[in-house]
């Protein structure tokens, strides 16, 4: 087979996975969003696809879930078909991970078969499937966090956990569909400016670490002012020398650094996409600057809305576009980061 050919069939297959794990991340926030990742409370990793298929059967999950304090705690008067809907999104939820799964072992199996993959794909193939094992593995201990008698809700630094992980496969896909769809080249580019998309990518990855852990403590509840933090830039509540306002002194805390550089990559992509204006790269780059620049207004937008439409609760289709965003942002980011090396003709 003709070697662009064979790269570009590899190519296609990951950036499809690219946008089955953006489905999962969507499915993901949904199901943070609406209370239901606690739902399920046991992983059967080869039955657990089928969800209960009679009366008896849901019955008896519904039992399981009664017996943690998300039900105790806050859902006392939940009914079984109320159950049902929140069982509905967690199953999904773990569904689609099962289904990038089967999507990455049997396209390979097909591609040995055919003698598409070489050794070096295969290597490049087996590190993404070790990552969403691992993902899987981190998600399992993160619902396990929230399974007891006396809390309602995951351990926040575990759901950062499983959303850095899910960060690190896109990231990892996605850059090597690029390597695919656009071979490397060898010519001269830009290499400071490409240094300064670098340091992009690493402020875009810890905003969404601090961004799970805002959503993990659902600390973007307790103050939903903009653009002051109950009338101050640093929120004056904050007092870590009374142990009794720990806890909510660290919420706070949690909200004001994931603000402060929210700012700090809006205008650090502003001044980037100004400083590349005329960089020598073909069309990709700079339409992938667009793309930047346009991705950062709208996101900014978003976790605005998302902030002051949250009364109680985080509006659901704000959170989960608040948090797609913040993943497109990145591969925005991540693609920029690749297209500054091909220079224009």
């Amino acid at each position: 087979m003709d070697e662009l050919k064979r790269k570009k069939i590899l190519g296609i297959w990951y950036m499809i996975g690219v946008g089955m794990l953006l489905g999962q991340i969507i499915l993901g926030g949904v199901t943070r969003l609406t209370g239901s990742g606690l739902s399920i409370t046991e992983w059967k990793a080869i039955l657990g696809f089928l969800p209960p298929l009679n009366e008896q059967e849901w019955n008896l999950a519904f039992i399981k879930y009664q017996q943690f304090g998300q039900f105790k705690l806050v859902n006392t008067m939940m009914t079984l078909s109320q159950f049902k809907w929140i069982f509905f999104w967690e199953w999904f939820h773990r569904l689609w991970a099962r289904l990038i799964g089967f999507a990455a072992l049997i396209p390979l199996v097909y591609f040995i078969y055919k003698k598409i993959v070489n050794k070096d794909d295969i290597i490049k193939i087996l590190v993404a499937i070790a990552l969403g094992a691992v993902a899987g593995a981190v998600g399992w201990i993160m619902v396990k966090s929230g399974l007891k008698e006396n809390t309602v809700l995951v351990n926040p630094v575990n759901l950062m956990s499983h959303i850095l992980v899910a960060t690190l496969i896109v990231g990892y896909v996605l850059r090597v569909g690029l390597e695919y769809l656009y071979p490397k080249e060898v010519k001269p580019f830009d290499q400071t400016n490409r240094k300064f998309f670098s340091f992009l990518i690493v402020l875009v990855f810890i905003q969404i670490g601090l961004g799970a852990l805002v959503a993990g403590s659902k600390a973007a509840l307790i103050c939903t002012t903009f653009p002051l933090m109950n009338g101050h830039y640093y929120p004056t509540e904050i007092d870590f020398s009374n142990s009794d306002l720990y806890e909510f002194s660290t919420k706070l805390l949690f909200q004001f650094l994931h603000r402060n550089v929210a700012y700090f990559i809006f205008f650090y992509v502003i001044i980037l996409f100004l400083k590349t204006k005329n960089v020598a790269a073909q069309f990709q780059f700079h339409r992938t600057r667009w793309f930047l620049l346009i991705m950062v207004c709208m996101q900014v937008l978003l976790g605005v809305l998302t902030l002051i439409f949250s009364k109680g609760h985080i509006p659901i289709v704000l959170g989960v576009c608040h948090q797609i965003g913040a993943f497109l942002l990145l591969i925005f980011s991540i693609e920029a980061h690749y297209f500054i090396k091909y220079r224009s003709k």
